[in-house]
């Protein structure tokens, strides 16, 4: 071929091609008809516009920034790590039904049970997986059911919760031994969650019911009732339920909160600034004797009233306040 190429091409192309093909710096203006055999070296820039018709055997490393228009047809039973900012519509429970088919055998809570089940709850539905699978499909068949949950279309919740009343009712159960009161009124009584049956019947017990601890918004000080005769205030992170489950009247940010509040009568007592007697006697007309000027069991009678006339011993005390009570200094 000659050095440069002419300016205008010939009318028709050679009857042989050249030796060295040309190399132009730009892409030819239309695609070729058939793909080369080997991808480029290099990826485009830009994805081409229309998706390919089959998708590769893996997935992407990276995910899409946006979702999908579409949901896939199988749900997961797992949660999302994150949850939704606005919570889902509740529409009651589904309990379990058995199914005898050519496709499935085994037991189903998707809600569309027969309407002969339907009418005789307590007959055909049960409230867990467990208790379906044992009733109809005991011995052999129960691995095979228990095994197939969760089959196409039907919730993951395996197990409903019912208010303990005739056992400990300290809480809710889910063992489907529910009276069957309950399981005719299914959505009434049985919850999808502990959470929501502590809320619905065991709202004075929820934190010992759902078996968790709430965060103190009030405090850690809280009154110390427990037989003792004293005024204490305690923080040791020992409170009882029922004082959790009402933080604002139970519980203080301080000491001095917690003793003003539920120990104002022996508020000293209660801060460990009580004072200390003199050890002293001094009459107890209530009792036809005299007592010694300390806190503590007999003959302490608590710390004398400043007013109080205070003797050194309790003979002279009952001398000079009780004469007419012989026995007031061997009471």
């Amino acid at each position: 071929p000659s050095s440069m190429p002419s300016e205008v091409p010939s009318s028709e192309p050679s009857s042989e091609p050249s030796s060295e093909p040309s190399v132009s710096l730009e892409p030819s203006s239309m695609p070729s008809e058939f793909p080369s055999s080997e991808p480029s070296s290099e990826p485009s820039e830009e994805p081409s516009s229309e998706p390919s018709e089959s998708p590769s055997s893996e997935p992407s490393s990276m995910p899409s920034e946006e979702p999908s228009s579409e949901p896939s047809s199988m749900p997961s039973c797992s949660p999302s790590a994150f949850p939704t900012e606005s919570p889902s519509t509740q529409y009651g429970v589904n309990l379990f039904y058995p199914i005898w088919e050519q496709s499935f055998n085994g037991c189903r809570n998707d809600g569309l049970e027969p309407d002969y089940m339907a009418v005789n709850p307590t007959e055909w539905l049960s409230s867990t997986l467990d208790a379906c699978c044992k009733k109809y499909f005991n011995g052999f068949l129960y691995d095979a059911c228990m095994g197939r949950y969760p089959p196409d279309a039907d919730d993951c919740i395996t197990k409903l919760f019912y208010p303990d009343w005739n056992g400990s009712n300290e809480g809710c159960v889910d063992d489907g031994k529910e009276p069957y009161y309950m399981l005719s009124n299914a959505d009434y009584f049985l919850s999808n969650s502990i959470e929501e049956c502590c809320e619905k019947f065991y709202q004075w017990n929820y934190f010992s019911c759902t078996g968790t601890t709430p965060e103190l918004t009030n405090g850690e000080y809280y009154p110390d009732w427990t037989g003792s005769s004293t005024a204490t205030c305690l923080n040791d992170n020992k409170m009882p339920t029922y004082m959790l489950n009402n933080q604002a009247w139970y519980l203080s940010t301080t000491l001095e909160k917690c003793c003003e509040k539920h120990f104002h009568w022996g508020l000293k007592e209660c801060l460990g600034t009580a004072d200390v007697g003199t050890n002293e006697w001094y009459v107890s007309y209530g009792d036809n004797t005299c007592v010694q000027d300390c806190n503590g069991a007999s003959p302490c009678g608590g710390i004398a009233d400043s007013w109080e006339e205070l003797f050194n011993s309790k003979a002279k005390c009952c001398e000079e306040k009780l004469p007419w009570v012989p026995r007031c200094r061997f009471n």
